[in-house]
C-alpha cells in the first residue's frame, strides 16, 4: 500500500513539473516567409495575414538586407 503512495506521489508531481515547465517556456518567434519592400508594407502584410477583428499578436518587420522579413511569435 505504501509502494503504491509513494509510486503515485512521484508520479504526480513528475506530472506537475512537466506542465509546469512547458507553461513557463519562453516564447519563441518564427519567420513566416514573407517579405516587404517597407515596414509599411510588411504591418499591411500582417494584417492581411490575421482575421479582421482578432487579437493583435506579437509581430515584428524585421530589417535584413534591405526588406523587412515579417516574424510572428508563437
Amino acid at each position: 500500500m505504501m509502494k503504491k503512495f509513494v509510486a503515485g506521489t512521484l508520479l504526480g508531481f513528475g506530472m506537475l513539473v512537466a506542465t509546469a515547465t512547458s507553461a513557463t517556456a519562453a516564447p519563441s518567434w518564427s519567420y513566416t516567409g514573407y517579405w516587404y519592400h517597407t515596414r509599411a508594407a510588411c504591418e499591411a502584410g500582417y494584417q492581411k495575414m490575421v482575421s479582421p477583428g482578432s487579437a493583435d499578436l506579437p509581430h515584428e518587420c524585421r530589417a535584413k538586407n534591405g526588406v523587412y522579413e515579417l516574424w510572428r511569435m508563437h
